[in-house]
């Protein structure tokens, strides 16, 4: 397990915020809250574990990570910079469940209902991930011919998605044919990927963030 801290989050993490260098590696054992003991002994868990808190340096800002990996010769801290960048994968799927598919926006108030909303997301996410691939990999033949290494365009393949989702799983037309239309769509607007290029963020007042939700941030379905 690895996760990442916050800078309130256990004491152990706040310490090595605050002494802000990366590369440092400390053992800490975690007690269960006193009003959770019980609980935890009803379920047989034990009521303390022992983790690991390890600091690396991310384009010039200290992240702190708490894991189980509690060897040191088999885990060295200098591979968890590596091991961080495999979580970005998975941060943007549940990016694209929450914002582009707007998941929490519920359908219905009933456990069905929410139940139902959140399969079919699931299935959306995944039916773009699937047919997309064909898209990405001609993109990645002719990369020569761009100056930029160039990828699907996602926020267009959900919306192609939107469009012809139905065509392909209820009606008469060839599931084929509609597949095929779907990949001239994926390789329309494809998008460059810059890898050196570092865009300062800004963190917009409440204001501005709720003005961004309510009238600007675009849904997909």
């Amino acid at each position: 397990m690895v996760a990442r801290c916050s800078t309130s989050s256990f004491l152990a993490a706040q310490e090595l915020f605050r002494l802000n260098q990366a590369g440092q590696s400390i053992r800490v054992q975690l007690w269960a809250l006193a009003d959770q003991r019980a609980a935890l002994r009803a379920l047989g868990l034990p009521l303390q574990i022992v983790v690991r808190f390890v600091s690396l340096r991310l384009t010039g800002e200290l992240e702190v990570l708490v894991t189980t990996l509690l060897n040191e010769t088999i885990y060295p801290t200098a591979e968890f910079h590596e091991l961080y960048h495999y979580r970005w994968g998975i941060e943007t799927y549940y990016g694209d469940l929450k914002g582009r598919l707007d998941l929490e926006n519920f359908s219905g108030l009933t456990a069905e209902a929410v139940r139902q909303d959140f399969h079919a997301a699931v299935l959306l996410c995944n039916l773009e991930s699937l047919l997309t691939g064909p898209a990405s990999q001609t993109l990645t033949d002719h990369r020569s011919q761009c100056k930029y290494p160039q990828q699907v365009n996602r926020a267009d393949a959900f919306h192609a998605l939107k469009t012809h989702v139905i065509e392909m799983l209820y009606s008469d037309a060839p599931a084929i044919a509609v597949v095929r239309k779907l990949q001239q769509l994926f390789l329309r607007n494809p998008v460059s990927v810059r890898k050196e290029r570092i865009v300062p963020r800004r963190k917009p007042s409440s204001c501005r963030s709720y003005h961004f939700q309510r009238c600007v941030k675009k849904i997909v379905f």
